[in-house]
């Protein structure tokens, strides 16, 4: 050997027997070991220069692959564990695979690019652009949980993706995705299931909410389409020339340029009202393992609602407010804030926004993990000598640049605290409404106390009162509200 001759060592992975090794290893060892090992493996490309293009695609394809079980289990790990100290930790390992997954694709459509000996419509071709829209899909659901958007690098790939596999006539070739299995998919189906889910506001839903709806859009996929003409009922455009994400279309436009796509899924809510009326009769469908049929059912009525013929429209009109504002989380916290109880009250790190009738938009340069959840209960205080408010956080959005920003609905502008007992035990809430024999008010507490069919006595100040409760009205992490008629 030369002086400064340079040893060049293949990959790994090309020695049949270490991938197979590998693969069996991933299949076996828990989800997050597993997907540490898998973004060891898809980021050692990136250092590989001589790897000839079609190996690449083939060793990207078998992990991806063999990636799916293990976050499919990964996802069920943060799902049961959504309010802990190891849901960050199950977050990062879903967004770091895909990231991982993203760069090699986006390897393998470089080394296409400049290959020439593979010709544009050969299948290899078609199902790599498939792959990479399939993956950016993906990811959708593991940036929903984190509340944010999709990263504009990733839309931008899926979106070119398509534009290409539409210049090349293979937008509805059928390609295998699972390996020993007739599963067939297109880039034009997987792609429409990118789009289904950037227009499903999953900003509006909690994590379980956002995993039915995931699979409730592969349930819709084949009902779903883009279409270059619009149609009535609610619509979203997107323009295949700038790439832009979808919009909700207002007002049909006069003239439709050639780029421009429409995505109307109102055709699929009278899919979503049959299987909501099969889950009734029939239960859940494997597809939902590991799902409740409450949030299923949630996930449905949310999607029937965004995508119906006459889309949502705010009840209030908004008005831009300037101000700071105290958040406070956890039912009992909140309870002693407002009797004047508590020792300490959270500092004003929120920023006003808007406000309405029925509720307000705050804003903080950092994302608090206890704060933006969709559902939690907060109590809200602004200003010095203003009165805590009681709140449902409706909407979380979180960016890097602009922080997070939280839609808030109001529940109660004057809660009272209350302590409640039954005969057999006491304990302590809030009520919502003022009390009037005869009419409704609603109590706030945590879960398990309050039990319809019975009688509770309220004691609030020198007063006491007979309540009937009825139904859970709402419900979250540590809080129930119930309807209760007053005695």
């Amino acid at each position: 050997m030369g002086v400064g001759t340079q040893v060049h060592n293949p990959h790994p992975l090309l020695q049949p027997q270490t991938l197979r090794l590998a693969l069996t290893e991933i299949a076996t060892n828990a989800a997050p070991t597993a997907i540490v090992e898998l973004i060891r493996w898809l980021d050692s490309f990136q250092y590989e220069a001589e790897l000839d293009v079609s190996e690449l695609a083939r060793l990207v394809v078998a992990l991806d692959e063999a990636a799916q079980p293990q976050l499919r289990q990964a996802a069920g790990l943060y799902l049961s564990n959504v309010f802990g100290s190891r849901s960050v930790r199950y977050k990062a390992l879903g967004r770091d695979f895909y990231a991982s997954l993203g760069r090699a694709y986006d390897l393998v459509l470089s080394a296409l690019a400049s290959d020439f000996s593979i010709a544009p419509g050969d299948p290899l071709r078609t199902e790599i652009l498939l792959r990479t829209v399939r993956s950016a899909a993906g990811e959708m659901k593991w940036a929903a949980f984190d509340y944010q958007d999709l990263a504009p690098d990733v839309w931008q790939r899926a979106g070119v993706a398509y534009r290409t596999a539409h210049a090349s006539g293979a937008l509805n070739a059928p390609v295998s995705v699972r390996e020993g299995r007739e599963t067939f998919s297109t880039i034009n189906r997987e792609f429409v299931r990118l789009v289904a889910m950037h227009c499903a506001s999953l900003d509006q839903l909690p994590p379980d909410r956002i995993e039915a709806a995931d699979k409730l859009v592969r349930v819709l996929q084949h009902s779903l389409q883009l279409s270059n003409q619009p149609a009535s009922g609610t619509l979203f455009t997107l323009d295949l020339e700038s790439l832009a994400r979808p919009r909700r279309c207002v007002s049909l436009p006069d003239d439709v340029p050639q780029t421009v796509r429409f995505f109307r899924p109102a055709d699929a809510v009278s899919m979503l009202g049959e299987l909501d009326v099969s889950m009734e009769g029939e239960g859940l469908d494997p597809l939902f393992a590991g799902l409740s049929a409450p949030s299923v059912s949630a996930a449905i009525r949310h999607l029937s609602r965004q995508w119906a013929a006459v889309p949502p429209m705010r009840q209030c009109r908004r008005h831009r407010v300037d101000g700071a504002l105290a958040l406070a989380t956890g039912l009992g916290f909140i309870r002693s804030l407002v009797s004047g109880e508590a020792l300490l009250r959270p500092a004003a790190a929120w920023s006003l926004l808007d406000a309405s009738r029925n509720g307000f938009g705050v804003s903080s340069p950092v994302m608090d993990p206890d704060i933006c959840r969709v559902g939690a209960l907060v109590g809200a205080h602004v200003g010095e000598t203003g009165r805590w408010v009681l709140a449902l956080v409706r909407r979380v959005r979180f960016s890097e640049a602009a922080g997070a920003a939280v839609g808030l609905q109001t529940v109660s502008n004057d809660p009272v605290p209350a302590l409640f007992d039954d005969g057999s035990r006491s304990w302590s809430g809030l009520l919502c409404d003022p009390v009037v024999r005869g009419r409704s008010v609603r109590v706030a507490c945590e879960p398990g106390f309050m039990r319809s069919g019975g009688q509770v006595f309220a004691k609030l100040a020198a007063r006491t009162v007979k309540l009937e409760p009825g139904k859970v009205m709402m419900s979250g992490p540590g809080y129930q509200i119930i309807g209760c008629s007053v005695v």
